[in-house]
């Protein structure tokens, strides 16, 4: 069982938490994916009761507080950081998929002193763009914001609907879409709404240079594991290729499965999680 609990902010924002309650064990702070929420960890967690498990509900998702400004890459590393103070964790292993993949790993390269394992799943470092694709990708996301301004939703008529609807646009199981969308969704004025902020959507206006990126890889000082899914993102095995020997120490697991392969294989995923961070 996991247990939803609460922490504020500097800044007054509330962030939800799911925790298995295991004080006492080593301490796994778990990030999800873009347009996710800390559900999606809940096949894993069984399979993780030697851990403090807490799985955290980033800004705009979830059951956390949406920000008041524009969701910018940085801000989620200065959001963990905040949270690792209002919470007390001074050290900790970190676990990231996607997007949240993407911020452990540069978190762990500006605040290295914190984190002891690195676990990345679908995610090796933070994304990059080559400087003169600048002009093009503002471009895109001042209109992408003004669209995303003009979009109205109607909302769903029921779960079923909700959860069909985000398989359409990500590649992810309907079981596997379903714990998602059960946190992710409200009633209101007899149809189901997403919780998560429309500005998510948002594109973002500008991408670290790859140097910036792999001077952030470069500054992690713990152990990473990477672990993909058979069938995931292709785009990570010509990454994997270019960026493998930046990291100090990394290691590589392939996971049958698709994008979200720790929900529909979460006991294999388990298994190479616990083995990296010797816990049986």
């Amino acid at each position: 069982m996991m247990e939803e609990r609460f922490l504020t902010l500097a800044d007054g924002r509330r962030i939800a938490l799911l925790d298995n309650g295991r004080q006492g064990k080593p301490l796994l702070i778990a990030l999800h994916g873009w347009l996710d929420n800390g559900a999606s960890f809940l096949p894993l967690a069984p399979h993780l009761a030697e851990f403090h498990l807490i799985c955290v509900d980033l800004p705009g998702h979830g059951h956390s507080d949406h920000k008041s400004t524009p969701y910018v890459f940085i801000d989620w590393l200065d959001d963990l950081y905040q949270l690792s103070q209002a919470a007390g964790w001074s050290r900790f292993m970190l676990l990231g998929h996607s997007l949240g993949a993407l911020i452990a790993s540069a978190y762990a390269g500006v605040f290295p002193e914190q984190i002891v394992r690195l676990i990345l799943l679908e995610g090796l470092g933070p994304l990059s763009q080559p400087d003169e694709a600048v002009p093009a990708q503002l471009r895109k996301a001042i209109l992408n914001r003004s669209r995303t301004r003009e979009r109205a939703s109607n909302g769903f008529a029921s779960l079923d609907e909700a959860v069909a609807a985000r398989c359409k646009v990500a590649d992810i199981t309907p079981s596997a879409a379903r714990l998602i969308c059960e946190r992710q969704l409200m009633a209101r004025d007899g149809r189901w709404h997403w919780r998560s902020d429309p500005r998510l959507r948002d594109l973002s206006p500008m991408r670290m240079s790859e140097g910036q990126a792999r001077a952030l890889i470069r500054s992690i000082e713990c152990p990473v594991l990477f672990i993909r899914g058979e069938q995931g993102f292709p785009a990570l095995i010509q990454q994997w290729q270019q960026r493998a020997d930046v990291f100090r120490q990394i290691e590589m697991a392939v996971v049958e499965g698709n994008h979200h392969f720790h929900m529909d294989n979460s006991s294999k995923t388990a298994v190479c999680i616990e083995n990296f961070c010797q816990i049986r």
